[in-house]
Order: structure tokens, then C-alpha cells, then sequence
């Protein structure tokens, strides 16, 4: 299975995560600054987001990939494997 996010939709799941962490948390009003700043730093078309997304889309790759079951045949026989890496 391959899946791989576009920047657009990485800063759309951003912006739901830190939404949720200033609104919902109990931090302080300094760390709820620190966290809009950080989202404004990861602005959509930067640089920091361009990064943020590719590193987004190798830990989801690396999730699935680890989760995945493939088929392979030994001795005649079909059996379910784990991905080895």
C-alpha cells in the first residue's frame, strides 16, 4: 500500500493537531504562543513544511509498511509474512 500526503493536507492535519493543543490542553498561555508560532514558522509553502511533510510521509510509510502481512510462497505453500526491515 502507498500513501502519500501533499503538503496542502499536511498542513490541514497540522492545523487540526495544534488547533486541538491550544484549545483542549492545560498548558500555559506562553507554551499555547510557542505552539502558533511554531505553526506559523511551518506555514504552507516553506520551507520547515516542505520537510515536515516529507518526514510525515516516511513515518507513515514506515508504520504501514511494518503493519503490512504479504503473501509468499514457500515449498509450495502460500503463508502470511511480516515485512522484515
Amino acid at each position: 500500500m502507498h500513501l502519500r500526503m501533499e503538503e496542502d493536507e499536511a498542513r490541514s492535519l497540522l492545523a487540526v493537531v495544534t488547533s486541538y493543543v491550544v484549545d483542549n490542553s492545560g498548558v500555559s498561555q506562553d507554551a499555547k504562543g510557542l505552539v502558533r508560532q511554531w505553526r506559523t514558522d511551518h506555514a504552507e509553502g516553506t520551507v520547515k513544511m516542505a520537510a515536515l511533510t516529507d518526514g510525515m510521509n516516511e513515518a507513515i510509510g514506515a508504520y504501514i509498511e511494518a503493519k503490512t502481512d504479504r503473501q509468499v510462497r514457500k515449498r509450495g505453500r502460500y503463508g502470511r509474512v511480516r515485512s522484515q526491515k
